[in-house]
C-alpha cells in the first residue's frame, strides 16, 4: 500500500505532503493544474530515469520520496532481504536530483543504483495510463495472468524444477561435446605419464642410495687394493705395525717392574696392539665384501639415470614424483568419468524431456479449460461497461520444442465490434477500450496473488455517461482488494471513490505552485459540480 508522498521542489511541487488511503482514492483537477506531476513523482519512486527539467527553477535540488506498506508484498519484503535492506514492513523510497548531475537513491536510507531500485519495487505499482506501463499489454504477463486464475502453482512449480534440471542437462552435455577432442587427449596424456612412472617402481630414498653405491663400484679397485695393503701393513708377513709393537714390548716388559711409569706405557702398548690386529681383522673382512663388477655398476647407472628422467618430469625430489602420480590418477578417474557420464547423460535428457512433455501436456490440457472460465468471466465484466457486443478470447501458440514454461504461448485477443476480426490485447486502438478491457481482467483476477497498487492515470478517456458510471464502479469494487489511484476527469468515476484528491494551483510570492488537499465530503460535493459544469470556481480549494 502507497501510504505517503512528499515532494519538494518538484517542478510546480514546492513542498507537497500527500497520504494516501486503502481503497479507492480520484485524484481531480482543472486541465493543466498539475496531476500528472503526481503520477511523474510516483514514476520516479518505481526507477524511472531523472530529469534535470524536473528540478524547480531557482533550485538546486529536488527530493521526492515515497513511504510504501509492504503487508501485502511479500516479494518485495523477499527482495529487500536478500540485498541486506533492513524493511520492519515499509520500504522508503527517496530520490534526490541534482543540477550538477549528482543524482542519489536510497531505499531504507541504504543508498542503491537506480537498476536496484527497479529490481526491489517490480511488480510493486502497475501504472496505467493509454498505454504506459500496462503489464496486461505483454504476452508473458497475460500468461502469468492466466495461470494465476487456473491456481497452477504447485503444477508450474514442478515443470520448473524439471526444466531447470532438464536445461542443466543439456548445457552439461554440450560442454562436455566441446570439450570431448580435448579430454580425449588429457586422458591418453595421463594414462602414457602413470604408466611410465608406475613402470619405475619408484621407492622413497632409493636415488641416494643407489648413489652411494654407485661411489663404491666405481672406486671398487683401489678400495680393494688400499685395504689388501693396509691389512698387510698392520698384520701381514715380515715387517708389520704389529711386528714392531710386539718387539717393543718384549723390549719393555722385563723392566715394567722397575716403575717409573713403566707399567703404563708397557699397557699402552699392549692396547695398541691389541687394536691394529682387530683393525687388520675387519680390513681383512671388509676386503671380503668389496665386489668389482663393471655390470652391476652399469646397471646402477641406467637407473639413476632412469630416476633423473623421470624427475626432470615429474618432481623435484621421488616423493613429489610420487604425489603427482596420485594427483594425475584422480585426474584420470575425474576425466574417465565424465566420458562414462556423457554416455549416460543422454538417457537422462530423454527421462526429463518424457516427464516434461507427460507435465507439458497436463498443464496445456488444463490451461484450456480454464482459459474458457477466464474468457466468460472478463466478458461478464465488459458487458458491465456496456460492451456487450464484445469478446474476450485466450489463444495458445504452440511451442517447437519445450519452453521454461510448458508446450505453448498465451496470449489475449479481444473482438471489441461483432463482425469484425480479434485482435491482440496490445493492438486494441481505442484507449477507452483498452482501459475497459484491462479493468475487466483485473476484476477477474482480483482474488489472486499479491495485491499491487493499482495507478491509472486518465484511463476514462473515451468514455462517458453509463460506462462512466459502471467504470467508477468497477473502480470502487477493485478498491477492496487493491489500492486504487485513479486520475480522472469525470464526476461519474469519482463519486465512486473513497477518497478524493483535489490538484490546484496558487501563485505564491509571483511564483505558479501546485497545491494538493484531501476533501471532505463537503468539498467532495463541491468539486463534483465543478467537475459536472455546474460550478465553474474552484471548489476544492477553498
Amino acid at each position: 500500500m502507497f501510504l505517503e508522498l512528499r515532494a519538494g521542489n518538484f517542478v510546480l511541487f514546492q513542498d507537497v505532503h500527500i497520504h494516501f488511503r486503502p481503497g479507492f482514492t480520484a485524484i481531480t483537477g482543472e486541465t493543466g493544474s498539475g496531476k500528472s506531476l503526481l503520477v511523474n513523482s510516483l514514476s520516479l519512486l518505481l526507477g524511472r530515469k531523472a530529469d534535470p527539467l524536473w528540478i524547480r527553477e531557482g533550485s538546486e535540488e529536488a527530493v521526492v520520496e515515497g513511504v510504501f506498506s509492504l503487508d501485502s508484498l511479500p516479494s518485495v519484503r523477499d527482495r529487500l532481504a536478500e540485498r541486506d535492506i533492513d524493511n520492519r514492513g515499509e520500504l522508503i523510497v527517496r530520490r534526490i536530483m541534482s543540477r550538477k548531475g549528482k543524482n542519489k537513491i536510497y531505499l531504507n536510507d541504504s543508498p542503491v543504483t537506480l537498476r536496484c531500485l527497479q529490481e526491489v519495487v517490480a511488480g510493486m505499482v502497475e501504472v496505467q495510463g493509454q498505454r504506459e506501463g500496462l503489464l496486461l499489454l505483454k504476452p508473458e504477463r497475460q500468461r502469468m495472468f492466466l495461470d494465476a486464475f487456473g491456481g497452477f502453482r504447485d503444477t508450474l512449480a514442478e515443470y520448473h524444477r524439471l526444466y531447470e534440471r532438464y536445461r542443466s542437462l543439456l548445457k552439461e552435455r554440450d560442454e562436455a561435446e566441446r570439450t570431448r577432442e580435448e579430454r580425449l587427449r588429457r586422458i591418453d596424456y595421463l594414462a602414457f605419464q602413470i604408466k611410465e612412472i608406475e613402470e619405475a617402481h619408484l621407492v622413497k630414498g632409493e636415488d641416494e642410495e643407489l648413489r652411494g653405491q654407485r661411489e663404491w663400484l666405481r672406486q671398487g679397485e683401489a678400495l680393494l687394493e688400499a685395504l689388501g695393503r693396509a691389512h698387510r701393513l698392520l698384520d701381514g708377513e715380515g715387517v708389520t705395525a704389529a711386528q714392531e709393537v710386539r718387539e717393543a714390548l718384549g723390549l719393555l716388559s722385563p723392566f715394567s717392574s722397575l716403575g717409573k711409569g713403566l707399567p703404563q706405557e708397557v699397557a699402552r702398548l699392549e692396547e695398541a696392539l691389541l687394536l691394529i690386529q682387530e683393525t687388520a681383522m675387519a680390513l681383512e673382512k671388509m676386503e671380503a665384501t668389496v665386489e668389482v663388477d663393471p655390470v652391476q655398476l652399469e646397471e646402477v647407472e641406467k637407473r639413476l639415470d632412469l630416476l633423473h628422467r623421470i624427475k626432470t618430469r615429474y618432481g623435484a625430489t621421488i616423493e613429489d614424483v610420487l604425489e603427482y602420480l596420485s594427483e594425475a590418477k584422480k585426474e584420470l578417474s575425474s576425466l574417465e568419468g565424465m566420458e562414462e557420464r556423457q554416455e549416460n547423460i543422454e538417457e537422462e535428457i530423454l527421462s526429463y524431456k518424457a516427464r516434461l512433455m507427460e507435465l507439458g501436456v497436463e498443464l496445456g490440457r488444463e490451461r484450456r479449460r480454464k482459459a474458457r472460465e477466464l474468457e466468460k468471466e472478463v466478458e461478464k465484466v465488459l458487458h458491465r461497461l456496456l460492451m456487450e457486443g464484445s469478446r474476450f478470447l485466450v489463444t495458445f501458440k504452440e511451442l517447437e520444442e519445450l519452453g521454461p514454461n510448458g508446450l505453448e504461448e498465451a496470449e489475449f485477443f479481444v473482438q471489441t465490434n461483432p463482425g469484425e476480426l480479434s485482435k491482440p490485447l496490445n493492438r486494441v486502438v481505442s484507449g477507452g477500450e483498452l482501459s475497459r478491457i484491462s479493468l475487466a481482467i483485473r476484476k477477474v483476477l482480483s482474488d489472486i496473488g499479491e495485491a499491487p497498487i493499482l495507478v491509472l492515470d486518465e484511463i476514462d478517456v473515451g468514455i462517458g455517461g453509463v460506462t462512466a458510471h459502471n467504470v467508477g464502479k468497477l473502480l470502487e469494487e477493485l478498491g477492496q482488494r487493491y489500492q486504487v489511484i485513479c486520475v480522472t476527469h469525470l464526476p461519474q468515476v469519482a463519486r465512486h471513490a473513497h477518497h478524493q484528491l483535489a490538484v490546484y494551483k496558487e501563485v505564491v510570492d509571483g511564483r505558479s505552485v501546485t497545491m494538493v488537499k484531501e476533501l471532505s465530503s463537503g468539498e467532495r460535493e463541491r468539486e463534483i459540480k465543478r467537475m459536472m459544469g455546474e460550478d465553474s470556481r474552484r471548489g476544492s480549494a477553498g
